[in-house]
């Protein structure tokens, strides 16, 4: 395991956690595909967040990897899975993606919501597929989602201030996210700036800054990318429903098997 190190996730576990305490939209794909890889795994989620997947595969008797660069996050996915008394089906390992070395091989790999687009270098991103692919037997399938239509759109908000959602805590203070984007004048990127802030009535305001960076693909070169590192593409969806995507899709999700 990797020394313990704060990054921007470590900083907003709490907060990302109630962001998307609700949201499995995205729960029958994972689901669908890893029945058609074969009863019970082994799969392999990389950027596992704090278990928003993991949790619901394990309660359905799946063995999963879940990996993540975020010592925060994974101690939140660790607590969740302990309560349910799933830890023996879930191994949790502190890594970057870019440096990924597993002692197992895996028939099914993913990495939701748009977590890849964190890798903002060719390198990088070139260097995380091939991983990937070391770590998946032949025939494996990969999943990657990535934002489109939102993160597109973001592009031609620069220097605003966007209200993302309000939530209330189980302290009954409100939770309340703001991001501001900036898009890159040279390369498909977006810098973001968040502004977490925290209220409870008769107290001041605490606000908690962060920075996350995205890349924008273009589906042409991330299909290259993938085929470079010894996957074929068999398809691209453009929502959580399967559609085929098109250029204003709400998601990019790329289907790759393992050659």
């Amino acid at each position: 395991m990797q020394r313990e190190r704060v990054n921007d996730y470590d900083t907003i576990a709490a907060f990302y956690d109630i962001e998307h305490a609700h949201f499995l939209e995205d729960l029958d794909l994972y689901r669908d595909f890893a029945e058609l890889c074969g009863p019970y795994g082994p799969l392999l989620e990389v950027a596992c967040g704090s278990g928003r997947l993991l949790l619901p595969l394990a309660r359905e008797g799946y063995e999963l990897t879940g990996v993540d660069i975020s010592a925060h996050m994974l101690e939140r996915a660790r607590q969740r899975l302990a309560q349910e008394g799933l830890l023996s089906r879930v191994t949790l390992v502190q890594q970057d993606m870019r440096a990924l070395h597993l002692e197992q091989r895996f028939r099914l790999a993913f990495i939701a919501l748009g977590s890849f687009a964190h890798l903002t270098t060719r390198k990088d991103q070139q260097q995380a597929l091939a991983l990937l692919r070391a770590h998946l037997v032949t025939g494996a399938t990969l999943i990657l989602d990535l934002s489109n239509a939102d993160a597109r759109a973001m592009e031609n908000l620069s220097g605003q201030l966007l209200h993302q959602g309000t939530w209330t805590c189980e302290d009954g203070s409100l939770l309340t996210h703001f991001v501001s984007p900036a898009a890159s004048n040279t390369r498909h990127m977006l810098e973001l700036v968040h502004f977490y802030d925290q209220y409870c009535q008769g107290e001041t305001v605490r606000r908690t800054v962060t920075r996350t960076t995205f890349y924008l693909f273009e589906r042409s070169e991330l299909e290259l990318m993938l085929e470079q590192a010894g996957f074929v593409v068999k398809d691209v969806y453009g929502n959580y429903e399967m559609a085929p995507y098109e250029l204003q899709s709400p998601r990019m999700i790329f289907i790759a098997e393992a050659r």
